[in-house]
């Protein structure tokens, strides 16, 4: 398995003309509810001859909006491109969250993927994934607005893990209360 093509935001990335399978979120942690959303697209562009990939974000968006109490990351952004690369993808664009990019209408969401990425053909998010200024958009207005642009949106259910649902809300508890073994069971 060769290392991901990895790429400094959507402006800079250049990949080939094949369709582009693309996982979107933030992806703390890498936890198995993430992998889950990551291993859909990977299924897919293996079945479709199209690349696999992960749109992520950083800094995480809190450090914009609560500067003076930014969630801590579960882990930094090396060892997640480290996870992200041995899951299979073929690429990973960091997006840098900026005060433009959260500006950004939840309407002009998908044409400006569509923009960047002329050959992406299907998202994938989780089921509670929001996106656009003010996190107006949700799966619904996703799926809505990339139908119009022939894109397929594919949302994963949440995974739950001992009756709760897994997020990295819950690990970084975990992380805090010293609870390692299970933080660890849910980082897979």
């Amino acid at each position: 398995m060769s290392a991901p093509l990895q790429f400094s935001g959507l402006d800079r990335t250049e990949l080939p003309a094949r369709p582009l399978h693309l996982a979107i979120g933030m992806f703390d942690g890498v936890h198995l509810g993430h992998q889950s959303v990551i291993e859909s697209a990977i299924h897919s562009a293996r079945r479709s001859g199209g690349l696999a990939g992960v749109l992520t974000f950083w800094p995480h968006p809190s450090v914009l909006f609560r500067p003076e109490q930014p969630t801590p990351q579960i882990m930094p952004p090396e060892m997640k491109r480290r996870v992200l690369g041995r899951l299979g993808i073929d690429f990973l664009i960091e997006q840098e969250f900026t005060r433009e990019f959260a500006a950004i209408a939840a309407a002009d969401f998908v044409p400006g993927l569509r923009r960047r990425l002329p050959q992406l053909a299907a998202v994938y998010v989780g089921d509670n994934w929001r996106f656009g200024r003010g996190r107006s958009g949700d799966v619904n207005f996703l799926i809505a607005s990339a139908q119009p642009a022939g894109l397929a949106v594919f949302s994963v259910p949440r995974l739950s893990h001992n009756g709760a649902p897994i997020s990295s809300s819950r690990i970084r508890e975990m992380l805090a209360s010293g609870a390692m073994a299970e933080a660890n069971a849910l980082l897979g």
